[in-house]
């Protein structure tokens, strides 16, 4: 059987166990990761923090899926509602990721951990490309009324991953 990736919901600050829980099994997950700088009195802490709280992705089959929802911490896979078959059957719209799609949130994450997660409807501004750096050729959205802010789209999720990105690396597009 195909396996495609899934979006998870999970239950509140369950992300790591559910990720532990899914590797165990044998199955391939991806949990977004950001460090974090906390300054204390008489040290800096650097936490590893989920990017997307209550979120992660896993790699199944349909069958594997039927499994996943058994495990505690789970919530539900996201999915943009049903679409309709013959007769009415309904069938759950998932969202199409792609293993790019992960490569994607990895490469922004590790390049701009300070990153900001947005919906993408809400994106206002002009289109920019990048022209050097490590998202060379994606393209973005220059923030309104910010010089530095870029949002990237994510495919397949209707979400945006907002960082600060100096002007040499992109240009704007018409």
């Amino acid at each position: 059987m195909e396996k495609n990736w899934y979006q998870i919901y999970t239950k509140p600050n369950a992300e790591k166990k559910l990720y532990s829980k899914l590797q165990k099994c044998g199955f391939e997950a991806y949990l977004p990761v950001k460090k974090i700088k906390k300054q204390f009195p008489d040290r800096i802490k650097i936490s590893i923090q989920p990017a997307m709280k209550s979120y992660l992705f896993a790699k199944l089959t349909k069958d594997e899926m039927n499994f996943v929802k058994q495990l505690s911490g789970f919530c539900f896979f996201v999915s943009f509602g049903y679409t309709y078959k013959e007769k009415h059957n309904k069938e759950i719209c998932y969202p199409n990721i792609t293993d790019k799609t992960i490569g994607l949130i990895n490469l922004i994450l590790s390049e701009y951990p300070e990153v900001i997660l947005q919906e993408s409807k809400k994106l206002k501004g002009d289109k920019v490309e990048f022209i050097e750096g490590s998202l060379k050729n994606y393209q973005g959205v220059l923030m309104h009324l910010s010089e530095t802010k870029v949002a990237i789209k994510i495919p397949g999720l209707q979400q945006a991953m907002i960082m600060n990105v100096p002007g040499t690396l992109w240009k704007k597009i018409t």
